[in-house]
C-alpha cells in the first residue's frame, strides 16, 4: 500500500482534484459552517460540536470523493448519513443556540443547512439515487 502523504491530502482537498459541482458545494458548506462557528456564543457546547461535526464530514466527504480509490465510496450508506448531516445539523444548531441576541448564529446555520440540503439531495438524485 502506497503511503499518503501531507502532499497529497492537499492535494485531494484542492479543486482540481474530484468533480467541480461536488466540490464547490462542499467549500460553501465549509465556509458557512465555519463562519457559523465563529459567531457563535459561549457556552452553547452541543451546538459547537455539531457544527465542528458538519465541517469534519465535510472535509471527511471531499477527501472521499476525491481520492483514488475512494475512502468512502460515493454509493455507500456511510456517505449519505455524512451528506445527510450537512443538512441536518445546522438546522439543529439554528434551534438549540442559547443566546440573546441570535442574529448571527441563525442565519449563518441556515445558510449553510440550505447549501447542506442543495448538495444532500442533489449527490442523492444525481450519484446514490442510482447505485
Amino acid at each position: 500500500m502506497e503511503g499518503i502523504d501531507f502532499q497529497t491530502i492537499l492535494f485531494y482537498l484542492g479543486p482540481t482534484s474530484g468533480e467541480l459541482i461536488w466540490n464547490i458545494l462542499l467549500y460553501f458548506i465549509f465556509f458557512f459552517a465555519l463562519i457559523t462557528m465563529l459567531v457563535m456564543p459561549d457556552k452553547n457546547l452541543v451546538a459547537t460540536l455539531l457544527i465542528s461535526a458538519v465541517l469534519m464530514t465535510t472535509v471527511i466527504a471531499k477527501l472521499s470523493l476525491s481520492a483514488r480509490p475512494p475512502i468512502i465510496r460515493a454509493d455507500d450508506f456511510l456517505m449519505y448519513v455524512l451528506n445527510v448531516s450537512t443538512f441536518v445539523f445546522p438546522l439543529l444548531v439554528a434551534g438549540i443556540v442559547r443566546a440573546k441576541k441570535k442574529g448571527k448564529v441563525v442565519p449563518a446555520a441556515i445558510t449553510t443547512a440550505f447549501f447542506g440540503g442543495v448538495y444532500f439531495f442533489l449527490f442523492w438524485f444525481f450519484v446514490q439515487r442510482g447505485a
